[in-house]
């Protein structure tokens, strides 16, 4: 059985959340092991795609998220197809990754942000998302995918279902008032341009919005914001819940996170709630 074959099982028998970042893993992965026989490949030739992906500059998070893919996929057909004799050379090797990176802003360049973004643009689309995303926390494509059947104006909420979410599980998103400021003039503007659309973040009446990339980045450049990504607009709201006080547990929910350990990375930005604990048994 070659790489192509497993792949192939693999892609076409399981319901993929992460679809952009598994192409991308797959057209790397490919280059290296195209043609390969899976019952061949050795932990050593595992290591040599380490070493020419370490060569190029491709940092240690991006290339063990490669190598995951590629052991989840042999995985399956070992499992799924009895293939119990399919080596996996793939399992348990990965580069150490450095500390998980938390970029977030304040207000004020919230603000200029926003600001920069709405000079510039023909459609309020890109100034909606950032306004969005930093009051909800929710990810790029769980904005951009959004539906307007599943807004509620009344209730202040929108919802996500499993197959919205990277980890699977349904969850609602509270709105606060510059949420639905930002969903109300979203709404405003395709009610007037593409009426028939579905999407919050529609285009025309059958396409939505798919990146914002550019525009995001001549944004965050006209405000002199450096070093932030769109991803960063999530961080950026759970920092500043944290640092206004909330509970790492409710900020794990509010972020769909599946383990309050994953939330932990924010925990240093409030260290005054340890010494408010403590004064109690004073």
């Amino acid at each position: 059985m070659v790489f192509e074959e497993v792949v192939s099982i693999y892609t076409g028998s399981t319901n993929h959340r992460s679809k952009e970042r598994d192409v991308y893993s797959l057209k790397n992965l490919r280059d290296h092991f195209a043609g390969r026989v899976i019952e061949e490949l050795r932990r050593c030739d595992v290591r040599q795609y380490i070493q020419r992906r370490t060569a190029l500059g491709i940092q240690p998070g991006t290339i063990n998220r490669e190598l995951r893919f590629l052991s989840a996929a042999i995985n399956f057909v070992r499992l799924e197809h009895d293939r119990a004799d399919l080596p996996n050379p793939a399992q348990g090797i990965g580069l150490p990754e450095p500390e998980c990176r938390v970029r977030w802003i304040t207000k004020e360049e919230a603000s200029a942000l926003i600001a920069a973004a709405q000079r510039t643009a023909r459609r309020p689309h890109l100034p909606n998302f950032i306004r969005l995303g930093l009051n909800t926390g929710c990810r790029r494509n769980e904005m951009l995918g959004l539906e307007w059947a599943r807004v509620d104006f009344d209730r202040q909420v929108f919802g996500l279902e499993g197959h919205h979410t990277k980890n699977g599980r349904r969850r609602s998103v509270p709105l606060n008032r510059e949420a639905l400021a930002a969903l109300r003039d979203q709404r405003q503007w395709v009610l007037e341009h593409c009426p028939a659309s579905p999407w919050v973040f529609g285009v025309t009446n059958e396409r939505r919005l798919t990146t914002l990339q550019k525009g995001f980045a001549a944004s965050c450049q006209r405000a002199e914001i450096e070093n932030f990504r769109i991803h960063d607009l999530r961080h950026t709201f759970a920092s500043w819940l944290v640092m206004e006080g909330v509970s790492l547990y409710v900020v794990k929910d509010l972020l769909g996170h599946s383990s309050v350990t994953v939330t932990e990375r924010y925990a240093h930005l409030s260290p005054d709630l340890g010494k408010s604990a403590v004064q109690l048994l004073a």
